[in-house]
């Protein structure tokens, strides 16, 4: 197997992969096992934690969406948190995420066991689970094409089964058996809620995986809503039905409460099907969990967080097989553990996340970072954000003091990981140190992140660099804040231009001038175009200005706030032509206007003209 840092993640992940991954991350253990235990707790209400846990889930739903089109980058939750609040931040969200992802997907392989177990009785179920492991942490080696395919399939099916499951068995639900409807309360419902949340833990598993998407900008945000939708509306009905068929008494001491119910409704057969999906269930889990887990090393890795052995990638493959196989080993580790007490530290750890990822979008969004460009925004912010983390935190205080205790041994550990180890490999900002800096009078934030976040987008939107890109990369550009008249705008962009195309001053300002007197080049209001043929040959040069309050160019088009100067020699007039025709488009998209003038500095200036959408395949 070839290998090496260097090599790229492929981008094999289609629409239909991505709804299966996240879909398939959800129905598991979640659906088949843990609405007995929130039966003993919520009593037959225990189909409205289900919606409520799913109702808390779509703040996260949306703001990792805006993290992603902004930040389509492996690592998901982990990268988005670490250039929101930091490495230190990063690191234990990365921490975090390996770590919760990993225990729900080792308790799939644990569920599978039990189901195997009754083929071989004589093989422990450890040894059982160990295996499935393995089994599905090859195929990850293969190609996570090829599991994205196999994903697809068992989702369709298990799919399948659960609808049919609702359709026949609503003509068996007794309502009778929703009586003594919530007897602990709303307080038990709530509480019940916060230990089925971690059913809704996968919804959001794709984010990781934005750089082998085909097109994550649009698909994974689809992928996400789509999905919980979809899961809320189902885990709703088949939680009802089960609820109106099961004796309570039976319900809430049952691990296999969905086979129960068919068999119920539809007796041995039924109970089989049943176990069948259970088992489409526990190995769709089981093959995301892995997928989407090893891409968090993966992600700190290249961040140096974790050594450099985690990043690497299979050149043949595609594969981030030291991920994966390091996360098999820890998922085979995990079977061997006590499962109640770890799920429980799983769903604490994802609500903990799911609060911070809600952080994470205020602090992207107040720090005004003008490469911060999602192509998908969170709607009702920061309102929807803030009901998010009240949220969590109620659910969090729900989920019992143990928990709570284990998450920060976790988080505890994390820290010690990161000053030991991290701190001193990593020097990176984070948009939180970009807010300081607009609280507080100093010097806080640098520009790296913007850079990083620049290098993203262009990524992102697959732009290619052209001549045009390149002259504006070091084009003067002049901020002006005071009124000025025409001739003494074009003086001043003469002398900033002249010693570059080897030409006097006034002789330029003349041509300028001249220009000018024949037709003026202010286009539209607000808008001028300068444009002239100097003497020589192979020159071409463009110079940027903003005068907040205008330039008199004359005319109804004034004041000029925005002004192109373009000087080319005769042999560059096709250049020329292209260069006004890019710039055209360019101040022709919405708003950009406003945002021209809203900017704060040259570069973010340059970077707004740099990363406008255009085409640049006549450049």
């Amino acid at each position: 197997m070839q290998d090496g840092h260097k090599g790229s993640l492929k981008h094999v992940l289609t629409r239909p992969d991505l709804i299966a991954i996240s879909m398939g991350a959800m129905i598991s253990s979640g659906l088949f096992i843990l609405p007995g235990l929130a039966f003993s707790v919520a009593g037959p209400a225990v189909f409205l934690a289900f919606l409520i846990a799913g109702l808390l889930a779509v703040p996260a739903c949306f703001s990792k969406a805006e993290l992603v089109t902004a930040m389509p980058k492996a690592g998901g939750i982990y990268y988005f948190l670490d250039r929101a609040l930091g490495p230190l931040g990063g690191t234990l969200a990365g921490f975090s995420a390996w770590l919760s992802l990993s225990v729900k997907s080792a308790f799939a392989f644990f569920g599978m066991s039990e189901f195997l177990k009754l083929l071989v009785p004589s093989v422990p179920g450890k040894l059982i689970a160990i295996c499935c492991c393995l089994v599905f942490t090859s195929i990850n080696l293969r190609s996570t094409k090829h599991t994205g395919r196999l994903q697809v399939i068992f989702v369709g099916i298990l799919v399948s089964i659960l609808l049919g499951f609702v359709v026949i068995g609503f003509g068996s639900v007794n309502l009778d058996k929703f009586t003594s409807f919530a007897p602990g309360g709303f307080s038990g419902v709530f509480f019940a809620a916060a230990l089925v949340f971690v059913s809704f833990g996968g919804l959001t598993k794709t984010t990781s995986m934005a750089e082998e998407a085909k097109n994550p900008s649009r698909d994974i945000p689809f992928s996400m809503f789509f999905s919980l939708g979809f899961v809320i509306l189902l885990y709703f009905l088949v939680v009802i039905v089960t609820t109106g068929v099961l004796p309570g008494s039976e319900f809430q001491a049952s691990n296999t409460p969905l086979s129960d119910a068919a068999s119920v409704i539809a007796g041995q057969p039924g109970f089989l099907i049943m176990a069948f999906a259970a088992m489409l269930a526990f190995m769709s889990t089981g093959n995301a969990g892995i997928l989407a887990s090893a891409r968090f090393p993966l992600a700190m890795s290249r961040d140096k967080l974790l050594p450099p052995s985690f990043g690497k990638i299979s050149t043949r493959r595609g594969t981030p097989y030291i991920s994966i196989l390091a996360t098999s080993v820890f998922m085979c580790m995990m079977l061997l553990l006590d499962f109640k007490n770890l799920v429980k530290v799983a769903s604490a750890l994802k609500l903990l996340l799911f609060l911070f990822v809600n952080f994470a979008v205020i602090v992207m969004r107040e720090s005004r970072i003008h490469t911060y460009r999602p192509k998908f925004r969170s709607p009702g912010y920061p309102w929807v954000q803030i009901v998010g983390i009240a949220g969590m935190i109620l659910l969090l205080f729900k989920i019992g003091l143990a928990a709570l205790i284990s998450t920060g041994a976790v988080l505890f550990g994390g820290a010690i990981w990161y000053f030991l180890y991290s701190r001193k490999r990593v020097e990176r900002e984070s948009a939180l140190l970009h807010l300081a800096a607009r609280i507080f009078p100093r010097e806080l934030a640098r520009d790296g992140l913007v850079r990083e976040l620049k290098q993203v987008l262009l990524d992102r939107d697959s732009i290619v660099e052209d001549r045009f890109d390149k002259l504006v990369g070091k084009a003067v550009i002049l901020d002006l804040e005071d009124t000025m008249k025409r001739d003494d705008f074009l003086l001043k962009a003469a002398e900033s231009i002249s010693q570059e195309l080897k030409i006097d001053p006034q002789d330029l300002l003349e041509l300028l001038q001249k220009r000018e007197d024949t037709s003026t080049t202010a286009l539209r209001p607000g808008l001028a175009i300068p444009h002239v043929i100097v003497p020589g040959q192979g020159l071409f040069s463009i110079l940027l200005a903003r005068c907040r309050e205008g330039i008199d160019f004359g005319g109804e088009n004034s004041p000029v706030r925005m002004v192109f100067v373009l000087t080319g020699s005769a042999d560059e007039r096709q250049f020329h032509l292209r260069v006004l025709m890019a710039i055209a488009q360019i101040t022709s998209l919405p708003d950009f206007d406003n945002n021209w003038l809203n900017c704060s500095s040259i570069q973010e200036l340059r970077d707004l003209v740099l990363l406008a959408q255009r085409r640049r395949d006549t450049c």
